[in-house]
């Protein structure tokens, strides 16, 4: 059995090998209930999310390509009058918060234990869930996105 730190390796080597964008498997269930992970900074009220879409973005904050995605998801979620969460999936917690400020990242910061990784089967990243406003994924991302089409996204998520 590999120790947590290969697994890791082998997480953020499968991530950067996965870089490409491409539609994906969108999961079931409200996924807006799920969301109760620990945050940065306040804790997220899932409730506040419903009533419009939201966009999840699963990041590492290693990853080149997920610290490209956060702007550019939070874009296209501020244009489109939607939510926005981030769910770091693998690095440390200050690593996390750094990734925040560094990217000026204004909606909330969840940390993954690796529950939500599983539950929705995060094997790349950045991995974006458009939600609808009732808390179900529409579509489902993998790689890094352009702000028009998350806006489309997020359009049709309505």
């Amino acid at each position: 059995m590999p120790s947590p730190r290969r697994w890791t390796q082998l997480l953020l080597l499968a991530l950067a090998i996965s870089a490409c964008h491409r539609r994906t498997r969108v999961p079931d269930g409200d996924i807006t209930a799920s969301l109760t992970l620990p945050a940065l900074g306040d804790p997220l009220e899932t409730t506040s999310l419903l009533g419009k879409p939201t966009l999840v973005v699963f990041v590492s904050p290693t990853c080149p390509h997920c610290v490209a995605e956060l702007p550019l998801a939070q874009d296209a979620a501020r244009a489109s009058d939607a939510n926005i969460v981030a769910v770091f999936v693998v690095g440390k917690r200050e690593n996390a918060a750094g990734v925040v400020q560094t990217t000026k990242f204004t909606g909330p910061a969840l940390i993954d234990d690796g529950t939500l990784r599983r539950r929705y089967d995060v094997t790349s990243v950045p991995y974006t869930l458009v939600l609808r406003p009732d808390g179900s994924a529409s579509d489902a991302f993998v790689g890094k996105q352009d702000e028009a089409t998350l806006k489309d996204a997020i359009a049709d998520a309505r």
